[in-house]
């Protein structure tokens, strides 16, 4: 499996890939003992430091930071992929090429995500960072985990879905998940193979675990209604009201719940799925307004022209 992405693209580094790191070792919190390629990048305002190892079916990747003023680091995605995603140090916000949110990683936290091709970005304010990246291959984790049904659920997301990219929850890491990441990342054996069974074992554990918590926040509402909404956006009954009759709430506590939650109307979180689907389309496609804005849930031109020019004004 070739490393999924490229960070700081435009070759922002000034060192990239060796066995040794010389003085540079000494910089390592998590030192990393079987990655194979250790790139170091640099710009006036981060130092990155990585540490990847390419095993089909994981790329691994540990990733240190450190920043000196606000920036935002660019890494371009090759092609579209599952991860699991750890967040040891800090918190990072990540964002789309156009520098609208996709999630705002938090200390002491994981989450499954999938991005597919394209420019994105990782904003970072003073401080020190680090994260520990698993990319898997589909196919593994399908064979691997068929009783894992939540897991099931999102690999049909990653293969069916419209969406470019999707973030799960983030989960609180607890010891259970600390102690399995630690018998991963400090493993010493200079063998491939020990190495490669090592990773099988504890990503697995990971992965069941995941698959548990996923299981305890069908329980939470709020994610049911994003769940819904994700899976309908592109219904023209969809609004509001029939949102609120599906799920038995009034209208007024639909909005709270969700606001409350993710920081953004329930309005206003459809009509950007729907009109970020009807740009790809027109990409895509070749082809205008007037042939799409039915296909991503609208019945008239004229709504649909507005909320195209409100959503380029936001994202200006």
């Amino acid at each position: 499996m070739a490393a999924p992405y490229t960070v700081y693209p435009e070759n922002k580094h000034i060192k990239n890939g060796s066995k040794h790191f010389g003085d540079l070792s000494e910089r390592h919190r998590y030192p990393l003992p079987f990655a194979q390629v250790k790139p170091h990048y640099k710009d006036p305002d981060a130092e990155l430091f990585s540490q990847q190892l390419d095993d089909e079916p994981f790329f691994i990747d540990l990733v240190e930071i450190e920043v000196q003023e606000s920036t935002y680091i660019p890494f371009d995605i090759h092609d579209k992929r599952i991860y699991l995603y750890f967040m040891l140090k800090g918190s990072l916000l990540y964002t789309t090429d156009t520098k609208k949110k996709i999630i705002k990683t938090q200390p002491n936290t994981f989450l499954m995500s999938y991005y597919d091709t394209g420019r994105y970005y990782a904003h970072a304010e003073p401080g020190e960072y680090i994260a520990f990246v698993v990319s898997m291959d589909t196919e593994w984790i399908e064979t691997k985990h068929q009783k894992c049904r939540n897991i099931q659920y999102i690999l049909d997301r990653f293969k069916k879905g419209h969406l470019p990219y999707e973030t799960m929850n983030q989960c609180r890491m607890d010891r259970k998940v600390q102690r399995w990441l630690y018998k991963i990342y400090s493993y010493s054996k200079d063998n491939a193979g020990a190495v490669d069974g090592n990773l099988r074992k504890y990503v697995s554990l990971l992965i069941e675990y995941y698959d548990s918590v996923l299981e305890d926040q069908w329980g939470d509402i709020a994610f049911k209604v994003k769940d819904f909404i994700d899976a309908n956006y592109c219904d023209i009954r969809l609004n509001v009201k029939y949102i609120a009759n599906h799920f038995h709430l009034t209208t007024r506590t639909l909005l709270n719940i969700f606001k409350a939650r993710y920081h953004v109307s329930v309005q206003q979180y459809y009509t950007e799925l729907r009109i970020e689907y009807a740009l790809r389309l027109m990409k895509q496609k070749g082809v205008g307004i007037r042939d799409i804005y039915m296909e991503v849930g609208y019945t008239d031109e004229r709504a649909f022209r507005y909320a195209l020019e409100r959503y380029r004004n936001r994202n200006k």
